[in-house]
Parts: structure tokens; C-alpha cells; sequence
């Protein structure tokens, strides 16, 4: 353990009410063994790291064993307390791995940044297959794995992780669209297009709630308003229509090829009132595409959806992630939304989605109490200076004006 680890593992287990049998009990050991550790004279083992972590309620970073965000490989190993006979088990049992013949030797070499003798070690692709692999076994994401790896092996290659892919097209999407008749594909693609819209605001809206604006949910955004039922002299015509008017619909109303639309299931129709003065209550009829419906239109302009691997941002998260690179320390309050959750250490917003552990919450370096602030992490900066330039294509409308600056001072 480090040279203070044996005290900070006296203080957490004080600091959980645990004496010295009722932790041995949990972490499986004798209260021997609890002597040794606190008393500096034995390492924790990896069988029982990870329970000592559970029992004490922490994480690794908690007793001075390492920095967030400068983890290895055998750190997030044995942080959720396997051996390495545990791990090339696992990497035997998936078919993605299986063929690779890992043994707990190679691991152990793996994660001393030793040379690996076998063939996969020089390919990147079998190495990326491998840190996915990790990474669902740690609970970690793969961007974070991959890092792990970068700071404990440079003799492998470096692992693959794809950058933006294309899905490919879905034939029940084409059917939906070659069954639409003329006039039905006209509403689905400007709808489409008014979809797409909607989307361009949802994400300006982000960046204003990153400034303590309130949040809009999805379930309001994405629908959009079609046709108020009133005379257009009085209320005039919807975004919606005006667009149906300029590809010569000059009726576009809440008629006959919408209900086709919501019949195939591309669309959905919700029908409420408006007060507007001096008409009192007015009908109004507000739109919704559906994941059917959007794939409907894409197959008919003969685009694809593009979308990002699990080790990718995506543009909230990239601008969330820029913002406290650029100034840091910020407060909870300077940081609202759930985008810490899914990017700080040790935390996750929803189950099954690892955080990334690219920013983390702490007190300023050498206070001994008070506040904590939002701090990029080693990965953080490691992530957004690999792929920066990426990220500048990726997504223009985020303003990254000197963060070169901020990354040669923080790294």
C-alpha cells in the first residue's frame, strides 16, 4: 500500500463505526490480518480489495492508493476484487476473446507494462476487443479502460477503440417509406425536417441551462405544434405549414395524410386547446415523430444516422467537459444538469451507464475542509487533447477558443 494507506484504512473503518472483527467479518479475514494492514506490515491481496472497498463504503482513491483519473489496469482490477485468474476466466468465456488464449500470466504482465509474447499484443484491433471486454467486467466505460491501458502498457499496441460509425439501413425503414403515396412522403419529410429543427433549438437550450436556465424534457421538445383549427387570417399559419406551403401544399391541414402517417405509427397526434385572445379556446393539433418515423424519412432522402461509440461525447457532454476545463474550479450551482453524473469518477446517472471519469468533485488542493469544486481529471484532459480536433468537426457550435492554452497548463 502506499506509505499513508495503512492509516487511512484505520480512519475509514473508525469513521464507518466498524471495529476491528466486524470488518474482518465482512472482508472475509482474520482480525489479524485487519492488524497487519493498519499497521503497514502486509498489502491488502487483490481476492479482498474489492471487499474492503465495499465494507468501508469508499473507493481506492479514498486511502491514497491513487489519483482519480490516473488509474491502471490492475487498479480498476482490483477495485472490483478479482484476481487475474478471474479475469483471463472471463476473457475465455466470451466468444470475442476466447480465441486469444489469455492467461492470468499475460494479464499479470499486462498490468506490469511488461512485454506481452503473444500475437494479439501487436494488434490494435484484438487489443480494442480486449479493453472492451475489461471494461464491461470493471464496470467502467471504454474510453477510461482505454486509458488505463495507455498509462500501464506502451509495449502493445494501443487499443481501437472506432471512432463515429455509421448504422446502416433499415429495411422496414424503406418498406415504410416506398408504401407512402406522394403527398404522404411530402408531409413526412417536411415534418422531418421540422423535427430537425426542433433538435438544432433542444440543443441551444442545453447550453442555456448550463448558464441555471430551466431544462426542457424531450417529452415537450419534441413535440411540435402542426395547426391551430382557426382561421389563418387570425391566427396565422405554424412553422410546420408554412414549410408544407413552400413544397405547394396550399392545404396543409391536420387531414387525411396526417392520420395515414399515425396509422403506419411514424407520426403520433396530440390534440388540445390554446386560449388565444380575442378567440377564447382554439383546437390545436402538435406532432410527434417517432423513431420509425425519422428512419422512414432518412431512408427516403438516402441518408444514414450517424451515431457515437460509448467511448465518444456527445455535444452536451463535450461542452460540459470544455467548460470545466476552461474554468475550473466551478461550483455545483456553475454546473447544472445531470452531465457530471455521467462524466465525474465514481458517480453514474443511470444504471448500467458507467461514468467516465473525466472531471471530479473535490476540495481545492491543500484545503483540509470546506467547499468542493469541479475538477477535470488526467483522463479528462488526456481525452479532450486527443481529440480535440475531432470534436471542433464534430460539433462547430461549441466554442473550444483556447483550451489548447488550458490543456498545456493542466497537463
Amino acid at each position: 500500500m502506499a506509505s499513508d494507506a495503512h492509516a487511512r484504512l484505520k480512519y475509514r473503518r473508525e469513521y464507518a463505526g466498524l471495529s476491528i472483527e466486524e470488518f474482518a467479518e465482512q472482508v472475509g479475514v482474520t482480525a489479524r490480518t485487519v492488524r497487519y494492514w493498519e499497521a503497514g506490515q502486509r498489502q491488502i491481496g487483490d481476492r479482498h480489495f474489492g471487499r474492503v472497498l465495499n465494507a468501508l463504503g469508499c473507493d481506492a482513491q479514498a486511502l491514497g492508493l491513487h489519483r482519480r483519473g490516473e488509474e491502471n489496469l490492475r487498479d480498476l482490477r482490483r477495485q472490483v476484487g478479482l484476481s487475474a485468474v478471474q479475469v483471463a476466466t472471463h476473457l475465455g468465456e466470451r466468444r470475442a476473446t476466447a480465441p486469444m488464449g489469455i492467461t492470468a500470466d499475460r494479464i499479470l504482465v499486462l498490468e506490469r507494462g511488461e512485454r506481452v509474447q503473444d500475437t494479439w499484443c501487436t494488434s490494435a484491433q484484438d487489443c480494442g476487443t480486449i479493453a472492451k471486454a475489461l471494461a464491461a467486467l470493471y464496470g467502467v466505460s471504454h474510453r477510461l479502460l482505454a486509458d488505463a491501458w495507455r498509462r500501464t502498457n506502451t509495449t502493445t499496441a494501443l487499443p481501437d477503440l472506432a471512432t463515429v460509425h455509421r448504422c446502416t439501413r433499415s429495411p422496414i425503414a424503406r418498406q415504410a417509406w416506398e408504401e407512402l403515396n406522394d403527398r404522404q412522403r411530402l408531409y413526412l419529410l417536411e415534418l422531418f425536417h421540422q423535427d430537425q429543427d426542433q433538435e438544432q433549438e433542444h440543443e441551444q437550450q442545453v447550453q442555456r441551462c448550463l448558464d441555471g436556465s430551466p431544462r426542457v424534457p424531450a417529452a415537450q421538445w419534441r413535440k411540435f405544434v402542426f395547426c391551430l383549427h382557426a382561421p389563418a387570417s387570425l391566427v396565422g399559419r405554424t412553422p410546420a405549414q408554412e414549410r408544407l406551403r413552400a413544397a405547394g401544399v396550399h392545404d396543409p391541414g391536420a387531414g387525411s395524410s396526417l392520420s395515414a402517417l399515425e396509422r403506419r405509427g411514424l407520426v403520433l397526434c396530440h390534440h388540445d386547446t390554446v386560449r388565444i385572445a380575442p378567440l377564447g379556446e382554439v383546437k390545436r393539433t402538435r406532432v410527434e415523430l417517432t423513431r420509425a418515423g425519422r428512419s422512414a424519412a432518412r431512408a427516403g432522402l438516402g441518408v444514414e444516422s450517424r451515431t457515437l461509440p460509448p467511448q465518444m461525447l456527445s455535444e452536451w457532454l463535450w461542452r460540459t467537459l470544455v467548460r470545466i476545463i476552461r474554468c475550473a474550479p466551478l461550483s455545483d450551482g456553475d454546473v447544472p444538469g445531470r452531465g457530471t453524473g455521467y462524466l465525474a469518477v465514481g458517480r453514474s446517472v443511470r444504471k448500467g451507464v458507467p461514468a467516465r471519469g473525466f472531471i471530479e468533485h473535490r476540495q481545492p488542493p491543500g484545503a483540509s475542509g470546506g467547499p468542493h469544486y469541479w475538477y477535470p481529471t488526467r483522463s479528462g484532459l488526456d481525452h479532450a487533447a486527443n481529440h480535440l480536433a475531432y470534436y471542433r468537426k464534430l460539433y462547430p457550435s461549441v466554442n473550444t477558443e483556447g483550451v489548447e492554452e488550458h490543456l498545456k497548463g493542466l497537463l
